[in-house]
């Protein structure tokens, strides 16, 4: 059986764990200045530490929607015979319950409250994968 593993951005995995496992990242979004940026694709860290070390304003983040999640959902569902997407405990974020949503168009992709964020919920990723 070919499996999928994927998570959101929010386990914190470094490229190298991602490459070396072949986990999907599904990206939140930051919001910085009132402007969205996907998480690690459009900003780092690095920016963000720098940005408020410059006296720039907390930046915050968004979940991922569910048409998002119905995005990657589709093009990963043609490709592996199930999909195993683990996302940051529901009582942290809406992205669990967008996630369940857009999961619910596809009868091989199954999505897991992780119950865990940062690296609590990237050791569940590793284990999974």
């Amino acid at each position: 059986m070919n499996i999928k593993i994927t998570a959101d951005s929010t386990c914190d995995l470094s490229k190298e764990l991602v490459e070396k496992y072949d986990i999907s990242i599904v990206p939140l979004y930051i919001i910085k200045d009132g402007k969205e940026y996907k998480d690690s694709l459009e900003i780092t860290p690095k920016d963000i530490f720098d940005h408020v070390a410059a006296g720039g304003a907390i930046t915050s983040t968004a979940a991922v929607n569910s048409a998002d999640y119905s995005q990657i959902f589709s093009q990963l569902s043609k490709e592996y015979d199930a999909v195993i997407h683990i996302n940051i405990s529901a009582e942290f974020s809406s992205c669990y319950q967008n996630a369940c949503i857009a999961a619910e168009e596809f009868d091989n992709v199954y999505v897991v409250d992780s119950r865990n964020l940062s690296t609590g919920s990237g050791l569940i990723v590793l284990r999974a994968a």
